[in-house]
C-alpha cells in the first residue's frame, strides 16, 4: 500500500509535468505564430523592394525611351503644355504622359495644380535658371522631385529661359542614386545640361560641425554654377560688379514680366529634400526679389505640442489605429490618472502618432520676419503685427531672411564671389548656413526678400495628407489660420512697395560704422558639437546685431 504522501507527491508530479507539457504546446504555437508573422513580414517587405525596384526599372525605359526619340524641342513643349494642364495629343506627348505616369507609380507624388496661365514665363530666368539640389538617402522624394523638376525645366526652357540643374548626391544607402540617373537620363531627352554629382565624396568628418558640412555640401552644388559664365555666356556678374543700390521699392519701377534686366546674372532655385510642385517654383520666380520663399510644414514633434495638442493627436491615433469609438478615445486621451503614462508613450512610440498632429511651421531656426524676430511654429508664424494681417489673408511680406525648404536667388552676388555657404565667425550668431547667408546679402545690398505663404512645401506623406487634405485637392489648403489665395500679379508689385525698414524700434543707424544700419535680429545659438538647437535652453535665444544697409 503506497503511503498518502507518496501518492500526493505523485500526483502532484503529474499535475506539474501535465502543465509543463500544456505551457511548451502553448509556447511552441506562440513561437511558430511569430515564425509566421515574421515569415510574412519578411516577404512582405520582399515584394515591397521588388515592387520598387520594378517601378525604377520602368521609369528608367520610359526615360531611355525619351533619350532615344532625339526631339527636345518637341518632348518640352509636350511636358510645358501638361504643366499648363493643357491637353497635347500626339505619339510624342503621349510617351511623356506615359514617362509621368511611370514616376507617378513609383511612390508620393503631388497632385499638379492647373496654374490657368497666370503665371509670367518668357524672360522670368533670363540669365538663367540654375536648380542646385543636396540630397541623400532621399528615395521617398525622389518621383516627386523629379516629376516637377522635370515640368518646371520644360517650362522654363519651352518660353526661352536657359536652365540648369545641378544635384550633388552623397552618402546614400538607399536607391537615391538611381533615380538621379533616370533624372539625367530624361534630362539628356529635354536637351537640358546637367550636372548630376552621384556619390560624392563630401561626407561629415568626425568632431566636423555641421553648419561646417552642410556649408560645404551646398557649396559643391553650386560649383557648376562658377563654370557656365565662360562656357555659355550665361549666370555672368554685371560688368559693373560690386554692392547693389536698388531702387526696385519703387511701386513704379517693378513688372515681373520685364524683369531681364533684374535677372541679367541668373537665378539660383535651391531646393532641399522636400515635396513641392513645378507651380511653386514658378509662384517664386514671378518675384524680382533677391531671395523669395515660401513656406515648409511638417507634422509637430511630441516636445512642441501645447497639452491640448496632445490630447487631439492621442484621440487620432487611438480612433485609428485601437480601433475606438471617437468619444471612447477622447475620455481616455483627457483621463488624469493617465495623463503622464499617455505623454511618456506619445514621445517613446512619436513616429506612430506624428501623422495624427498637427502641422507646424518647420524652419524657424532661419526664418525672421522684417522685424528681424523669429517665426513661430504656428500660424500666423509671423511676429511682427503689420505683417501678421498680411499672412494671415495669404498675402506676401518682406522678411529678414526665410529659406523654408524651397528658396528663389539672385545668382549676381554668387557668381560675382561676393557670397558663399558658410559656418559663423567669431562674435557671430552661432547660425545656419542659410541665415548667415541672408546676413551676407542685407549687407551688400541684396536687401529683397520676400516670403509667399501659398507656396507651400512639405517632407512626407503625413505632412502631405495634411497639407493637400488627403491628397483630394491640388491646392495645399491644409493650414489652418492662413488663407490660400490665388496668385495675383498684383501682389508681386504690392510685395515689392513694401518698407524694409519698417520697425524703427529694432534699428539704429551709425552703430557699426559711419553710415552703418544695424538691426536687431533674434537669434539661437547652435551649441559647439550638437547637431539641433535646444530652443527652450536658458541663454540660447538672445538678438544680435546684423548690418542692414
Amino acid at each position: 500500500m503506497i503511503p498518502l504522501r507518496q501518492l500526493l507527491l505523485r500526483l502532484r508530479t503529474r499535475r506539474y509535468r501535465g502543465l509543463i507539457q500544456r505551457l511548451v504546446f502553448i509556447g511552441s504555437r506562440i513561437l511558430l505564430a511569430l515564425l509566421v508573422l515574421l515569415a510574412l513580414r519578411q516577404l512582405y517587405n520582399g515584394v515591397k523592394l521588388y515592387r520598387a525596384g520594378a517601378h525604377l526599372r520602368a521609369a528608367k525605359t520610359a526615360a531611355q525611351d525619351l533619350r532615344s526619340l532625339l526631339q527636345s524641342a518637341g518632348l518640352r513643349q509636350c511636358f510645358a503644355s501638361i504643366a499648363d494642364g493643357k491637353g497635347a495629343h500626339s505619339n510624342l506627348c503621349d510617351a511623356a504622359s506615359q514617362f509621368l505616369s511611370r514616376i507617378q507609380a513609383a511612390g508620393l507624388v503631388l497632385p499638379l495644380p492647373q496654374t490657368g496661365g497666370v503665371f509670367t514665363v518668357p524672360g522670368i530666368c533670363a540669365g538663367g535658371c540654375f536648380l542646385a539640389t543636396n540630397v541623400r538617402d532621399a528615395e521617398l522624394v525622389m518621383p516627386n522631385y523629379i516629376y516637377h523638376t522635370v515640368l518646371t525645366v520644360a517650362s522654363l526652357t519651352h518660353h526661352g529661359n536657359p536652365a540648369f540643374v545641378s544635384v550633388y548626391e552623397s552618402g546614400s544607402k538607399d536607391r537615391t542614386p538611381a533615380w538621379l540617373q533616370v533624372l539625367g537620363d530624361v534630362l539628356d531627352a529635354l536637351s537640358v545640361p546637367h550636372h548630376l554629382e552621384l556619390h560624392g565624396t563630401i561626407q561629415r568628418e568626425k568632431g566636423e560641425e555641421r553648419i561646417h558640412f552642410l556649408a560645404r555640401v551646398r557649396s559643391a552644388a553650386l560649383l557648376p554654377l562658377y563654370q557656365l559664365c565662360s562656357a555659355t555666356g550665361q549666370f555672368c556678374a554685371p560688368p559693373t560688379g560690386g554692392r547693389r543700390n536698388s531702387n526696385i521699392n519703387s511701386i513704379n519701377s517693378i513688372d515681373s514680366s520685364s524683369s531681364s534686366s533684374f535677372n541679367s546674372s541668373g537665378r539660383v532655385i535651391f531646393l532641399n529634400d522636400v515635396l513641392f510642385t513645378g507651380a511653386d517654383v514658378l509662384r517664386l520666380l514671378q518675384y524680382p526679389a533677391d531671395l523669395v520663399c515660401g513656406l515648409d510644414l511638417g507634422m509637430a514633434a511630441e516636445p512642441d505640442m501645447t497639452v491640448a495638442e496632445h490630447r487631439d493627436t492621442l484621440t487620432a491615433y487611438l480612433h485609428a489605429r485601437w480601433l475606438l469609438p471617437r468619444g471612447l478615445a477622447r475620455r481616455l486621451a483627457r483621463w488624469g490618472p493617465l495623463r503622464k503614462r499617455w505623454r511618456k508613450f506619445h514621445h517613446t512610440h512619436e513616429p506612430l502618432l506624428r501623422e495624427y498632429g498637427p502641422l507646424f511651421f518647420y524652419d524657424k531656426w532661419v526664418a525672421r520676419d522684417i522685424s528681424g524676430r523669429m517665426f513661430t511654429n504656428r500660424a500666423p508664424y509671423v511676429v511682427y503685427e503689420p505683417s501678421v494681417a498680411r499672412v494671415v489673408a495669404g498675402r506676401p511680406v518682406r522678411v529678414h531672411c526665410c529659406w523654408n525648404g524651397l528658396a528663389v536667388i539672385t545668382a549676381q552676388p554668387f557668381v560675382e564671389r561676393a557670397v558663399d555657404f558658410r559656418e559663423h565667425r567669431e562674435d557671430e550668431c552661432s547660425a545656419s548656413e542659410c541665415s548667415l547667408l541672408c546676413d551676407d546679402m542685407w549687407r551688400l545690398g541684396y536687401d529683397n526678400m520676400i516670403m509667399d505663404p501659398n507656396v507651400r512645401v512639405t517632407y512626407d506623406l503625413a505632412g502631405a495628407n495634411k497639407l493637400f487634405k488627403s491628397l483630394s485637392t491640388p491646392l495645399p489648403l491644409g493650414v489652418p489660420g492662413v488663407a490660400y489665395a490665388p496668385f495675383r500679379q498684383t501682389d508681386v508689385r504690392e510685395a515689392m512697395s513694401l518698407p524694409k525698414h519698417d520697425d524703427i524700434s529694432r534699428e539704429s543707424s551709425n552703430v557699426g560704422g559711419p553710415g552703418k544700419r544695424m538691426r536687431e535680429v533674434d537669434c539661437c545659438d547652435l551649441k559647439k558639437g550638437a547637431d539641433m538647437v535646444e530652443f527652450r535652453d536658458e541663454g540660447v535665444c538672445h538678438t544680435s546685431m546684423v548690418v542692414v544697409g
